[in-house]
C-alpha cells in the first residue's frame, strides 16, 4: 500500500510539472524568430546611436545583440550598414550574407529606416510582428546596392612571387 501511494504522489508530481511546463515550451516553440528583449535592447539603442552619426557606438551595440543571437539579420543588416559607410563592402557583404541565413524567420516590422552615407539601410524593429518578414527585402535591397560597390573596387595589389636567390658565378671559371 506504501508502495502505491509513493509511486501515485511521483506521477502526480512528474504529471504536475508538465502541465506548468506546457506553456513555457509552447511559448519558446511560439517565439522563433522572435527577437528577445535582451537582443532587442541592444539593437534599438544602437540604432539611436546610428542616427546621430556615433557609428562605433552603434557597432558595439549591434555586436552585442549578435553575441545573444549571432543570426539576427536585423543585428547584422546594421553592422553592414557601418561597414558600408567605411568603404569596407566586402566585410558588408558577408555580414548580409550572413543575415540572410535566417532573414524570413523574423516578423518583426520594421519601425525605422535610415541611409548610411546613401548606400545601406539601416533598420529598427519593432516588437509587433507582421506577417512576413520585413528584414528580408530590405537586406536583399542592401546586397543589390553593394554588388555594384564590390565590382568597382580596385583588385587587391599582389606581391609578386619571391625571386630564387641564384649563387653569384666565381670569377675566373
Amino acid at each position: 500500500m506504501r508502495k502505491s501511494r509513493v509511486s501515485l504522489g511521483l506521477v502526480l508530481a512528474v504529471g504536475l510539472c508538465l502541465l506548468l511546463a506546457a506553456p513555457a515550451l509552447a511559448q519558446t516553440k511560439q517565439a522563433e524568430g522572435v527577437i528577445p528583449a535582451d537582443v532587442y535592447g541592444p539593437i534599438e539603442e544602437g540604432y539611436g546611436l546610428l542616427m546621430d552619426g556615433k557609428y562605433d557606438a552603434a557597432a558595439e551595440q549591434f555586436k552585442i545583440a549578435t553575441e545573444k543571437d549571432n543570426t539576427n539579420p536585423f543585428a547584422l543588416n546594421n553592422l553592414a550598414a557601418i561597414q558600408s559607410q567605411k568603404g569596407n563592402y566586402k566585410e558588408a557583404m558577408a555580414l548580409l550574407q550572413q543575415a540572410t541565413m535566417k532573414a524570413d524567420k523574423y516578423k518583426q516590422k520594421v519601425a525605422q529606416t535610415c541611409f548610411v552615407a546613401g548606400l545601406c539601410n539601416a533598420v529598427k524593429p519593432t516588437k509587433e510582428l507582421g506577417p512576413t518578414s520585413t528584414i528580408a527585402p530590405i537586406i536583399q535591397e542592401n546586397i543589390a546596392k553593394l554588388k555594384p560597390k564590390i565590382a568597382a573596387m580596385p583588385p587587391e595589389p599582389s606581391s609578386p612571387p619571391k625571386m630564387e636567390e641564384k649563387p653569384a658565378k666565381e670569377k675566373g671559371k
